[in-house]
C-alpha cells in the first residue's frame, strides 16, 4: 500500500525529499522511533549547516506533533498562541517563556501552555522537542 492509499487525514502526505522519504500525515495508526527520528534530523543539512531541524509526524485540521532537534540558543515560538500546545523535552535543556512566566525544563519533563498564550523555547543545550498541537478547526488552512 502506498502513503496516498494509507492516508486518511486532510493532509494526505508529504512529499518527501532527497534526505527523507514521504510518508502519510494521518493514518489510522502511526508509530514512530522518536530516538531514530531525531537522529536523522541530525544528519540532515539544515542541523548540520544551521541550530535546527523539524519533521512534522502528523498533521490533520486541529491535531499536529511536531518532532524538533535544536542547538543551544534556538528558538521556537509560538507568536499567535492559536494552538493549545504540549511541549516535551526528550533530551536536553530549554527554557520555556508564556508571556510572563517561565520555567526551566530537562529531559523527559513536559508542559502544556494553553490556548491563546504566546510562547518561547530557548535551547540551554542539544535538545529533541516532541511538540504536539490541538489546533482550532477554525484556525486550519484546509
Amino acid at each position: 500500500m502506498t502513503g496516498d492509499e494509507m492516508a486518511s487525514g486532510a493532509y494526505g502526505s508529504t512529499t518527501g525529499t532527497e534526505e527523507r522519504e514521504g510518508r502519510p500525515l494521518m493514518s489510522g495508526l502511526l508509530a514512530f522511533d522518536l530516538s531514530a527520528e531525531a537522529a536523522a534530523l541530525r544528519d540532515e543539512e539544515p542541523y548540520r549547516d544551521g541550530d535546527r531541524n523539524s519533521r512534522m509526524l502528523a498533521k490533520d485540521v486541529d491535531f499536529r506533533v511536531l518532532l524538533t532537534v535544536l542547538r543551544p540558543d534556538a528558538e521556537l515560538d509560538e507568536q499567535n498562541g492559536d494552538a493549545r500546545a504540549s511541549l516535551q523535552l526528550l533530551e536536553g535543556r530549554a527554557l520555556l517563556s508564556v508571556q510572563d512566566e517561565q520555567t526551566e525544563l530537562g529531559s523527559w519533563q513536559m508542559a502544556v501552555v494553553d490556548a491563546g498564550r504566546p510562547w518561547t523555547l530557548r535551547a540551554s543545550a542539544d535538545c529533541t522537542v516532541l511538540l504536539t498541537l490541538a489546533w482550532p478547526r477554525e484556525k486550519s488552512s484546509v
